[in-house]
């Protein structure tokens, strides 16, 4: 019997009493397809999938993506994005291991953004019998319903710009940070101009309307975004530090510990995320991603 508890205040679930690796009827998927809009982040646990069963599974709620970085996508399911710190025979991991550096929701800065991405854990990092590498959530519809009328009228005519080369900036500047101050080192990844030409910029409203629930959310974070639309830049910096700074308040958050077996599943549209790097090898990590295909913003 599906069974749903809360787990989170804003956004978090656990679904039970179903095997995500055998078919699912009409009437299940509903009611998990409902759980999961109501609750924006849901958890799975003890499931045991293959490529092809993850892949089908999330297929229900869409079009699945193949992500821009080719070389990390696994081999015959190119639906699927490795996330993982496992090196390979040349020393260089065989996912992505720099994912989530800041808070974001996946593919932002495409011109039509994910609705929802789902990670299957296959390994997961633990030192001393404590798990590693926790991700963390916020709600981003919490965010906006707890902001003052005023607040919502104004960032309802803006927009910002959501940019992938920006991203890729940001992290290579932390990464030199790192360095500096003797971390470890998330390895990066290099642009190309294949990748430069499958993501131009992206300008969004900052005010999200939800395709499926209909609810409002902010839809602009610290790592995709650029710049807010026609402000100057002192004004736009000053005003996207303190949206982002207010998405990701505590009282908006839930922090999922990883399990082997965990299917998660995030909502794009209606929450952000971050990685936690507090692992690193010999303690691996490796992770299957897929993500559905969501519709133009409005």
């Amino acid at each position: 019997m599906l069974t749903v508890k809360r787990i989170g205040k804003h956004l978090g679930a656990e679904i039970s009493g179903v095997d995500l690796s055998r078919p699912i009827d009409e009437d299940t998927f509903a009611k998990i397809s409902k759980a999961f809009f109501d609750n924006e982040v849901v958890v799975f646990r003890n499931q045991k999938l293959t490529p092809a069963q993850q892949i089908d599974f999330t297929r229900r709620f869409g079009v699945l993506e193949q992500h821009v970085r080719k070389e990390h996508r696994l081999e015959g399911f190119p639906e699927i994005l490795i996330v993982s710190n496992v090196l390979n025979s040349e020393g260089k991991a065989i996912g992505v291991e720099d994912a989530g550096r800041f808070w974001h929701s996946d593919l932002s800065y495409k011109q039509v953004p994910s609705l929802l991405s789902a990670l299957y854990a296959i390994e997961v990092p633990v030192r001393n019998g404590v798990v590693l590498g926790n991700t963390s959530f916020a709600s981003t519809t919490a965010a906006y319903d707890a902001l003052p009328e005023d607040a919502k009228h104004k960032l309802g005519s803006l927009k910002n710009v959501h940019s992938y080369v920006h991203y890729r900036g940001k992290n290579i500047q932390a990464q030199k940070e790192e360095q500096a101050r003797g971390e470890r080192v998330v390895q990066e990844h290099i642009l190309t101009e294949e990748h430069l030409k499958q993501v131009p910029d992206a300008e969004m409203p900052i005010v999200r309307t939800h395709p499926v629930t209909g609810r409002k959310g902010l839809f602009i974070n610290e790592a995709h975004t650029s710049h807010i639309a026609r402000l100057p830049k002192t004004e736009s910096d000053a005003l996207l530090r303190e949206i982002c700074s207010h998405i990701i308040k505590p009282e908006f958050q839930y922090e999922h510990q990883w399990q082997v077996g965990d299917l998660l599943m995030w909502d794009n549209v209606a929450a952000q995320h971050k990685a936690n790097f507090n692992y690193g090898l010999p303690l691996r990590r490796l992770m299957h991603r897929t993500t559905v295909r969501g519709s133009a913003p409005f």
